[in-house]
């Protein structure tokens, strides 16, 4: 297993679209981000990444027809 099929798999370049939203909701709160925003975006990009994977590992027959360069149904991972 490579370190870009785990990127791919991932959608490593989508991550950076993540932390806006928990610094969304600290700016809506009128709060400055602190430690609970720090623990809000670290929740979220996790959240994220699991998506990302059981979305893949839910969708592996049809990739494996569909999309079979994927990193899971090429066997990359």
């Amino acid at each position: 297993m490579s370190l870009r099929a785990w990127a791919e798999l991932l959608r490593i370049s989508a991550l950076f679209t993540v932390p806006g939203d928990a610094l969304a909701g600290a700016a809506a709160r009128g709060v400055r981000p602190g430690r609970g925003t720090a623990l809000a975006v670290g929740a979220s990009l996790c959240l994220y990444e699991a998506g990302m994977a059981l979305n893949d590992w839910a969708d592996r027959e049809e990739d494996a027809i569909d999309r079979p360069h994927r990193p899971i149904p090429s066997g990359r991972i």
